[in-house]
């Protein structure tokens, strides 16, 4: 059997029990994250010296303040969404050092797990994953998804 030596991330569906997930920026990446996490979990703090209203009216715990390792304590998930790729790296490497899983908004062949499109109705998920590849694609495979249901009204 041959593997490729690109890498493959593994779909896997995580129970959230005790910490929280942590994400470092305010702005539309980290937008984009919480969004989606929304669908699952409110155990989410947001980190960044600014933070875009959308994000404050979440209803989440967030904190105006510059990135610091020691925000990582009780973290299960690191998401890094800074504009700045050497604060992205430092947080990954902060996070790897506490055996914490990173995902890097603008850099997915140094992230540890991909976010995937979703669509979740009651308590059915689909995750649709290029393995960051094609976003687009993935997000067009999920949207058909949400079409089919609507469609032939999936149970």
């Amino acid at each position: 059997m041959s593997y490729e030596k690109e890498e493959i991330f593994l779909p896997v569906a995580i129970k959230l029990r005790e910490g929280f997930i942590l994400v470092v920026g305010g702005g539309k990446a980290a937008l984009q994250k919480i969004q989606s996490l929304l669908q699952f979990t409110r155990k989410i703090k947001v980190i960044s010296t600014k933070i875009l209203k959308e994000i404050e009216e979440f209803g989440v715990e967030f904190k105006k303040d510059a990135y610091n390792d020691r925000y990582l304590e009780d973290a299960i998930l690191v998401y890094a969404c800074t504009d700045d790729k050497k604060i992205n790296q430092k947080i990954a490497e902060d996070a790897r050092i506490r055996g914490l899983m990173v995902c890097i908004s603008d850099n997915p062949v140094e992230s540890d797990f991909i976010s995937p499109a979703i669509f979740r109705k009651d308590y059915m998920t689909v995750a649709v994953t290029s393995n960051a590849r094609d976003v687009k694609r993935s997000i067009a495979w999920r949207d058909r998804i949400k079409e089919l249901d609507k469609e032939e009204g999936l149970p």
